[in-house]
């Protein structure tokens, strides 16, 4: 069983109810949150400057990452592979164009660009697009 309170305190985040209960839902659910779709969650009980207060200060852990939308809205989803690698958001994601679901791709190695001469890439976004599998069997 997972402590969400550990996992903030650890990080130095304030551990409220709500926070816990927030991280709580990013590790116990496979998909993506817009803060929409987190205050529809909570049924608009949370204010949305609490919800960005907490977004942000997880990102900024490295607790969640940012994930790509078709509708360019912004979407985060957990960082579960947390590592010494403070790079985990280079990885790819797929955004599936039935469900509007984002799924990330961390099996998915990303190519190495080490051998451009005169460049430092920083940050590295591959989004693939499709239909999910899930999508896929009910088409």
């Amino acid at each position: 069983m997972i402590d969400y309170a550990l996992i903030l305190s650890k990080n130095g985040i304030s551990k409220t109810k709500f926070r816990i209960n927030l991280i709580n839902l990013f590790y116990s659910s496979n998909k993506s949150f817009s803060v929409d779709e987190i205050l529809d969650y909570y049924s608009n009980s949370i204010n949305k400057v609490t919800i960005y207060r907490a977004l942000k200060d997880f990102e900024k852990k490295d607790l969640i990452h940012r994930v790509p939308d078709k509708n360019f809205i912004k979407k985060y989803a957990i960082s579960k592979n947390k590592t010494c690698n403070s790079n985990y958001s280079n990885h790819s994601h797929f955004v599936c164009y039935s469900c509007n679901e984002t799924f990330c791709l961390d099996y998915l190695k990303n190519p190495n660009f080490s051998s451009l001469k005169g460049f430092k890439v920083k940050k590295l976004n591959i989004t693939l697009e499709g239909y999910c599998a899930k999508c896929t069997e009910l088409s």
